[in-house]
């Protein structure tokens, strides 16, 4: 598999250290929007993409460095065992779209674009309510990423996918968090500040052999990362939030698996 860098942290660490400004604080019913050095702070309900989002019984698409499509190729022999490919199918290597049977040809076969908040990202350590306050002061830094399966080639896919949608795959965004945010976590429970990235997921499969015989199905994801506008702030990246549970090891909030 190949995989380009996805998420590089600077985590927040617990209230033990010192705030190198006079601390906000926040409950487990507020949102953090944040982007270029700015942020507000606004009540959970009133963002209604997170609540529909972790309220719905379909979680988001995994990131892809845990996405078990990446794993596998699907190997086809025999005519009978050809991809169906759909209108949308890109022929990079041939002349106008022209197949040669007897070539080894690459086919990209693309699925419908996804827009989405991302699985949890930590961004705190995870504590038990004495209750305890925890702390987190410092931005992060996320980079467009393009993950292809086994035996696939990365590089058909970036220049198609650099192409197609105007994508620079290299780029990398950088979130500063200007302010130090603070939340107490009730007695009992397990909490940790969490961040949610607004992604757009471009992902399908490439066709390698040839047409009429034997060739191999491999998936592909990628994400990209861009400006947003909520209300009266510009360039909102995403969210910091605070996700809070009853038990330990912690679950995601949004999202599945533990932090």
């Amino acid at each position: 598999m190949h995989f380009t860098p996805v998420l590089l942290l600077a985590a927040g660490v617990a209230s033990v250290a010192a705030a190198p400004a006079a601390p906000i604080e926040v409950t487990v019913d507020d949102v953090i929007l944040y982007g270029s050095g700015r942020s507000m702070v606004m009540k959970r309900s009133e963002f209604q993409a997170l609540e529909l989002a972790r309220n719905s019984s379909v979680p988001p698409p995994p990131p892809p460095s845990m996405d078990p499509k990446l794993t596998d190729a699907i190997t086809y022999t025999g005519e009978d065992c050809r991809p169906k490919f759909s209108g949308n199918a890109t022929v990079p290597h041939s002349p106008r779209g022209t197949l040669n049977k007897r070539e080894i040809t690459t086919i990209i076969i693309p699925n419908p674009k996804q827009h989405f908040l991302g699985w949890d990202v930590q961004m705190s350590s995870v504590v038990k309510g004495a209750p305890t306050t925890i702390m987190v002061s410092a931005g992060y830094q996320i980079s467009n990423a393009i993950s292809v399966g086994v035996g696939a080639e990365l590089g058909p896919i970036q220049k198609f996918l650099s192409i197609s949608m105007k994508i620079d795959y290299t780029r990398t965004w950088t979130s500063t968090q200007a302010n130090t945010y603070t939340a107490p976590v009730p007695e009992g429970k397990y909490g940790a500040f969490v961040s949610n990235p607004w992604t757009d997921r471009a992902s399908g499969n490439v066709w390698t052999g040839t047409i009429g015989g034997g060739g191999k199905l491999t998936y592909y994801s990628a994400d990209s990362y861009s400006s947003k506008q909520y209300g009266d702030l510009a360039w909102v990246d995403g969210l910091i939030v605070l996700c809070v549970k009853d038990k330990f090891p912690l679950t995601r909030c949004l999202g599945s698996g533990t932090i």
